[in-house]
């Protein structure tokens, strides 16, 4: 029983047949003149193309491969700062942010720019009057994300893009990792300049994502080479990944309204559990946020320990972000929210997903209360 899907998703049947579909009919290098290499060409540019429309991006946005939301966040927040430096170099992102952009803003802080990491509110997200306090004339670029990988807290994108856009002449990133296939995305409505993602995130293959962003906006690029994806990302072009990730996109965004309900009604009912039991405190907000994540502390006990227990059980959860579970106990998120340490180190997160069962929440449901009331 899996309760680690904000950690990754398996590959649906339909997007493996896709890849295995396209890696066997358009194998072909799609950046040669020749006939095989130009229908490998013209299926990648479809991928593209959908991708887009997906996301509402059909006018005056490029869709670049890259191979997780970790590169598409280096080469977003890297290129742009660099790119309108000119313009300031006054950076702004929040202290709940993944470690795939927090460390590069750290990077470029130790290059000359300064940073500033906003608070965040007690159920995760940023407070727009907080973000406008900040801004600057010489702030060039913002970064934050739409769902947040620990306690599901969701950035309002329409009011933080408008505050940034009326206050400044910023960039604006949003790291859509966790929302991308599970919320709607139109950036015809949305003031959002470059928007980031991975399709493992949403059924679709590890080592594939996306970085969206004007076509306007050219920048110098991580890897240099043969200058495909428009110059800036090098390296031949992978058309069964694009297609897989087109097809994972289009079909988690065809039912998300269903899914949504489905993984609320399930959300509530752990909710009400975790409640019950005594010492445990819900972190980030029970009535707002993102259905598919849920984060919570157990005072006294070590989260290895309930996850151990629970894995013994083949019950699946986590504790961290698994991009930084191996180099913290402590989550620096839960700690931004509550202000409390022994909250912070003692955080399970459990995250569901559309194909969640209600005899696998029932089981964990029945599980946890004399689990925890075992091991104290």
């Amino acid at each position: 029983m899996y309760f680690d899907y904000a950690a990754t998703t398996p590959p649906s049947d339909e997007v493996l047949k896709t890849f295995d579909a396209v890696n066997r009919d358009f194998w072909a290098n799609p950046h040669t003149l020749y006939r095989p290499g130009m229908r490998a060409e013209q299926l990648l540019e479809q991928a593209r193309a959908q991708v887009l429309s997906l996301l509402g991006a059909k006018k005056g946005f490029r869709c670049i491969f890259t191979s997780c939301a970790t590169e598409s966040n280096n080469m977003a927040i890297r290129g742009a700062a660099n790119l309108y430096k000119s313009r300031g170099k006054h950076l702004i992102t929040s202290a709940v942010e993944h470690p795939s952009v927090l460390t590069v803003f750290q990077s470029l802080e130790n290059e000359g720019f300064e940073l500033t990491i906003l608070p965040v509110l007690g159920n995760g997200s940023v407070d727009p009057d907080v973000l406008k306090d900040a801004l600057r004339p010489d702030t060039s670029l913002v970064s934050l994300m739409h769902v947040n990988n620990e306690v599901g807290a969701i950035n309002e994108l329409p009011v933080l893009g408008k505050v940034i856009k009326e206050n400044s002449n910023a960039i604006f990133h949003v790291d859509a990792a966790q929302s991308a296939g599970k919320l709607p995305l139109d950036l015809s409505k949305l003031k959002v300049d470059m928007l980031t993602f991975s399709a493992h995130k949403f059924f679709g293959l590890k080592g594939s994502g996306a970085l969206i962003l004007p076509e306007t906006m050219v920048f110098k690029p991580l890897l240099y080479g043969g200058g495909q994806e428009f110059g800036l990302r090098s390296g031949t072009a992978d058309p069964a990944r694009a297609a897989a990730l087109a097809k994972a996109l289009r079909l988690s965004l065809s039912t998300w309204e269903d899914h949504f309900a489905w993984v609320s009604k399930l959300k509530f009912q752990l909710l009400e559990t975790l409640q019950n039991i005594p010492d445990v405190e819900i972190n980030g907000s029970v009535d707002e946020g993102s259905p598919y994540i849920i984060n919570c502390s157990v005072a006294g006990i070590k989260p290895e320990t309930i996850l151990q227990g629970l894995a013994e059980k083949e019950m699946y959860i986590s504790t961290v972000s698994a991009c930084s579970a191996q180099q913290t106990p402590e989550s620096y998120v839960v700690r931004a929210l509550t202000g409390e340490a022994k909250r912070a180190e003692h955080s399970i997160r459990i995250s569901l997903a559309s194909m969640t069962t209600q005899a696998e929440v029932d089981a964990l449901c029945a599980t946890l209360p004399t689990m925890i009331e075992t091991l104290r």
